[in-house]
């Protein structure tokens, strides 16, 4: 079973609160308690030298010289919730703020031994320790020596504070964090929830209808997405690549229906008549005007033929173009002269109508003659009786523009678009084209696009067609 995006993101949010989490208890929580030590360090400090100072003052000589060292250190209580001894130069403790007169009976007198204030110069003249086994618990001991000016020290001020009060306010400051990492978890939700709303859900509505197309089904319901964002781009693409694809399998299926009725039309006219000719049905000198039908129905196919060949080919890179320059009137004349006949049976007037001061273009002569050819070809067959077909030429910005104008059946709006697909046909029931292949068009669209111009078509059932298409004038 594949993994589900949807699984990957809440993963991943999982992963993030779990490792959040540690970074606070493991990270954030040494950080603070660090903190408040070094902090409390240097105010137990600051307070040290003040005292130290003051009784440094107040000696003479010694220690000694001071009855009661309280007045000095009293705010030491009062603000840091501390205790503070004072040991003479010999170590020995003078003064504690426990509330014992160790001064006075000398036979209580403690000795700190193992006191070394070297030990207390470096690392902010703290330490972290049980006070050579004196305390029960660890404590935070700040050490600062007590003289006036370069003498040698009349003693030593020893502040302490339990490590535990340290370690309450470093509690009380990471149930912040821990509070505040919550509020963010809650909150990043809202990006959860989005994710899902506005990228999962549309993506797994794209995923379904992408599965169903590349299944063939291209009339599943088109993907109702209306964001106005990357995600509403790709359904939209996605709808549009399905309709493309809905009538590209139509025109398929038309394009082989086509194909195959016009070519099986000329094949049955042939074979016909050979079978009648070869059993005798049609008299000897009835044979060359039958032959003469045989002969025209093979240059149909023959025709019908090359330009599916020359559109296979051009589908890849285009026709390949011999430029030139030459007149198109003479190309135009040529044209009317070759459909005389056929217009002349449908009494279609054949007009040249020329108001362009340049007529000499630069374009492959023999395919803008095929392109004519095929547009009046047009014209005459679906223009009406009695009527009159319009060739006008004229210039603008630096091209020339020519315009096949018929009086016809016209085309209809829907169909507009579609009749330069190949083997189209406006007229389905092939009333009145029963001879056209349905390329003719195509390879003139093919032929001006190679050229770099274009071809433009107006129509209006009922009343006629205009074709449009422009070639650039011969820059000499």
């Amino acid at each position: 079973m594949k993994d589900s995006i949807l699984e990957k993101f809440f993963i991943g949010y999982i992963s993030f609160a779990i490792l959040g989490m540690l970074i606070i208890t493991y990270w954030s929580t040494n950080i603070t308690y660090n903190h408040l030590v070094e902090t409390t360090a240097s105010q137990l400090y600051s307070y040290a030298t003040v005292a130290s100072k003051n009784i440094a003052d107040d000696c003479n000589y010694s220690l000694s010289d001071i009855t009661d060292f309280e007045p000095y250190v009293e705010d030491f209580n009062k603000i840091l919730n501390s205790e503070v001894w004072i040991l003479g130069s010999d170590f020995n403790l003078k003064y504690s703020s426990d509330g014992s007169d160790l001064t006075s009976d000398s036979s209580k007198s403690i000795i700190i031994s193992n006191f070394n204030p070297a030990d207390y110069q470096n690392g902010g003249h703290y330490q972290i320790s049980n006070m050579y086994n004196i305390f029960k618990t660890d404590m935070l001991h700040v050490v600062h020596p007590i003289k006036s000016g370069s003498s040698s020290p009349y003693g030593y001020m020893l502040v302490h504070v339990s490590t535990a009060s340290i370690k309450s306010s470093s509690y009380t400051i990471t149930k912040i964090f821990y509070l505040t990492y919550f509020i963010i978890l809650l909150l990043s939700l809202i990006i959860f929830f989005n994710f899902v709303w506005f990228i999962y859900a549309p993506l797994k509505d794209i995923r379904t209808a992408a599965m169903q197309y590349a299944q063939g089904n291209f009339d599943f319901d088109p993907i109702k997405i209306y964001s106005d964002d990357e995600i509403g781009d790709v359904a939209n693409s996605l709808n549009y690549m399905a309709s493309q694809l809905r009538d590209s399998n139509e025109y398929q299926q038309k394009f082989i229906s086509n194909i195959s009725h016009d070519f099986r039309s000329p094949l049955t006219s042939i074979k016909g008549y050979i079978e009648a000719i070869m059993d005798g049905t049609i008299p000897p000198e009835m044979q060359n005007k039958y032959l003469g039908i045989v002969l025209s129905e093979a240059n149909r196919l023959e025709h019908l033929t090359n330009g599916l060949r020359d559109l296979n080919v051009w589908s890849n890179k285009g026709p390949e173009l011999i430029l030139e320059d030459f007149d198109i009137l003479e190309l135009i004349h040529s044209s009317i002269e070759t459909l005389e006949a056929v217009s002349s049976k449908k009494n279609i007037k054949l007009t040249i109508v020329n108001e362009a001061k340049k007529t000499i273009v630069t374009a492959d002569k023999g395919k803008i003659e095929q392109v004519i050819y095929n547009l009046i070809d047009n014209a005459i067959k679906f223009s009406f009786n009695d009527s009159e077909i319009i060739i006008r030429l004229y210039n603008n910005r630096g091209k020339l523009f020519c315009v096949i104008k018929d009086n016809g059946i016209g085309i209809s709006h829907d169909n507009i678009n579609k009749i330069w697909q190949r083997f189209y046909k406006t007229d389905s029931s092939r009333g009145m084209d029963k001879t056209g292949s349905g390329i003719g068009l195509s390879i003139v669209k093919e032929i001006i696009s190679a050229h770099n111009e274009t071809i433009d078509v107006i129509s209006t059932e009922g009343v006629g067609t205009e074709f449009i298409f422009s070639l650039s004038l011969a820059k000499k």
